[in-house]
């Protein structure tokens, strides 16, 4: 299963879209942490597994959400994933950081180094592994897992990048990443993208019937990442789903069994 290219038709019958009303989520499995940059203090949520070991040290994965659910209330960013950790606890033996990007703003490079710097204090706090990192991302979060992964190449075991285009917009380019620009103007962007993540256990996940974001920006990507010699990238095209994929891919627990098998050399 770790040949790139062969694309998974999945029936999924779990097509509606993240919920629209915010709905509060326990603070004592969701708590709210804060980080101070510069003179800003910025809040988000952190998701801790109960009964585990004290002794061991754990993953952590860094979750981009959707434009649905940008804000300021720190609260709407866990109304996709968290029903579905609250359902299947057991497959979820991970932190989970949860940033919130603003109204009117995408997973741009500054948003990204916010993420970034709450994912390092998480793992400070929770003197987690830091060869265990995992980045994954919804929608215009899958935009940003494939932007932030780019910028930060070395930094995570495995990415999970779902429903999300490659390129920025233009009207984004003023506020990317010069990194993320030099790919985005490559004779193959894809190529490019996929030559930075090279090395990268990465499993993309897309409906097939998306309206919103073509499936063919993961198809793409999908033979890109085949064609630099990814060894472990994984492609599943999700059948008679639309543009949420999100419940298909945190509800299949092999994608848990993969992660689990994800660990950065030194």
């Amino acid at each position: 299963m770790n040949v790139l290219g062969m694309i998974f038709l999945v029936m999924s019958g779990c097509s509606q879209a993240p919920q629209s009303e915010v709905t509060a989520f326990p603070r004592d499995l969701f708590p709210v942490r804060q980080v101070v940059i510069g003179s800003n203090q910025l809040s988000y949520r952190v998701y801790i597994p109960r009964n585990h070991p004290l002794t061991e040290k754990l993953p952590v994965m860094l979750y981009l959400h959707g434009s649905d659910e940008r804000g300021s209330d720190n609260e709407r960013q866990l109304s996709g994933p968290a029903p579905t950790i609250l359902a299947n606890p057991g497959n979820f033996q991970f932190i989970i950081v949860f940033p919130q990007c603003p109204k009117g703003r995408f997973w741009d490079s500054e948003m990204i180094d916010l993420a970034i710097a709450e994912l390092d204090k998480t793992v400070e706090e929770f003197d987690a592994d830091e060869s265990r990192l995992y980045l994954a991302g919804f929608s215009l979060g899958g935009y940003g897992t494939w932007a932030a992964a780019s910028m930060y190449p070395d930094k995570f075991a495995a990415i999970i990048p779902m429903s999300g285009r490659l390129l920025p917009r233009p009207a984004e380019r003023a506020h990317v990443a010069p990194a993320i620009l030099q790919l985005a103007d490559a004779d193959d962007p894809y190529k490019a993208f996929a030559e930075r993540l090279r090395t990268t256990p990465v499993w993309i996940f897309h409906g097939a019937n998306d309206n919103i974001v073509p499936v063919d920006n993961s198809r793409q990507m999908a033979r890109a990442l085949k064609s630099v010699g990814n060894p472990d990238a994984r492609y599943t095209e999700l059948e008679n789903t639309g543009h949420v994929s999100l419940n298909a891919a945190f509800g299949d627990p092999r994608l848990f069994e993969w992660l689990a098998s994800q660990q950065n050399k030194p």
